[in-house]
């Protein structure tokens, strides 16, 4: 399969995911945006606050900034690019119990200060512009692979494509608030 229509199927089920995303915030109670459904987990406004920050980052690796540090070995960073990322990609499911690395984990004062409104509005502006980033990283092919902090350096078609699918995975979190 050529690399344009790899970007094709990868960009329409980028789409997809954001359009459910954001179908689910529209379906959370006024009421329920802010409490959290259970001590420990986060408020639906953090949900969307955390997505938002996993888009931003991977928009602004892609034009050559920062991205996530690297909290596992470069020997387990490759074993889960190898083995595990296909199996997220294929299955739009993460391993429970692992943590937000701190680059995209929510701020809690600024989720509270985040209407339903504004985090839909913010969602669809930062997903459109990393994916146009991260095509456009692609297209130029000098862009350096983007960094994440489980999977070492990956490609932006596979950042925009695990981007898909961590919206995908908090989508389906969104729909038990």
């Amino acid at each position: 399969m050529g690399a344009e229509r790899h970007w094709k199927l990868a960009l329409a089920e980028h789409e997809t995911a954001v359009r459910a995303f954001l179908a689910a915030c529209e379906r959370v109670a006024p009421g329920e945006w802010q409490r959290a459904p259970a001590p420990g987990k986060w408020s639906a406004a953090a949900v969307v606050l955390h997505v938002c920050r996993a888009y931003e980052l991977g928009r602004d690796a892609a034009a050559g900034g920062p991205g996530m540090r690297l909290q596992v070995s470069p020997r387990v960073a490759w074993f889960s690019r190898t083995m595990v990322l296909p199996v997220i990609l294929a299955t739009k499911r993460f391993p429970r119990g692992v943590a937000a690395p701190a680059e995209v984990a929510p701020d809690g004062a600024e989720a509270r200060l985040l209407t339903q409104d504004a985090a839909a509005a913010r969602l669809q502006r930062v997903a459109h512009q990393a994916a146009q980033a991260l095509s456009h990283a692609a297209a130029e092919r000098t862009a350096p692979p983007i960094s994440h902090a489980h999977f070492g350096s990956i490609t932006p078609h596979a950042a925009l494509r695990l981007l898909s699918a961590h919206t995908w995975h908090h989508c389906r979190g969104l729909a038990t608030i």
